[in-house]
């Protein structure tokens, strides 16, 4: 009987935990409505070692990315910084409910790179602000993945930067 209790509590503890699934946002909202509709230049990716960073400036289409270093920009990734609140109780209401609660939790990201274009280089830092979704329904937003939607947010910052 013991046995039986034990399995069932197991049972019920990782349900809870699987159905919650997460789904990403870019905030504000219209940074994923954001369109690269303009001339890409073209670069040259220095550090693709930092991955998650690689992926994100990939995923916000911004530059042009290319193999080839020879006559093109030269960019160096900095490893970027997330922040995100001290407590999780947030996710809470979502496991226990299994999935039927939404959640939502916050990550800002200090994103920065550096341009190098002949002799001159320049920074660019931005904050990024992505939230993570708990909810059993994001089974139908399966493609927002973290590193899509802060290219998202990467987009839009970079579009609101140079207006």
């Amino acid at each position: 009987m013991k046995v039986f209790k034990i399995t069932i509590y197991s049972f019920l503890i990782s349900a809870s935990l699987w159905s919650c699934i997460p789904s990403y946002s870019a905030y504000p909202k219209e940074y994923n409505q954001a369109k690269a509709d303009f001339q890409k230049q073209k670069a040259f990716v220095v550090n693709k070692d930092l991955k998650k960073e690689f992926e994100i400036l990939k995923h916000s289409d911004i530059y042009e990315i290319v193999e080839d270093s020879t006559n093109v920009s030269k960019i160096t990734l900095h490893p970027m910084k997330t922040y995100t609140p001290p407590c999780g109780n947030p996710m809470i209401g979502s496991m226990i409910t299994v999935g039927l609660l939404p959640s939502a939790f916050p990550y800002d990201i200090f994103y920065s790179y550096d341009v190098a274009e002949n002799s001159a280089t320049k920074n660019y830092q931005y904050k990024l602000q992505v939230y993570q979704s708990l909810w059993l329904f994001n089974i139908f937003r399966l493609g927002r993945t973290f590193s899509k939607q802060s290219g998202k947010a990467l987009l839009g910052s970079y579009i609101a930067s140079n207006k």
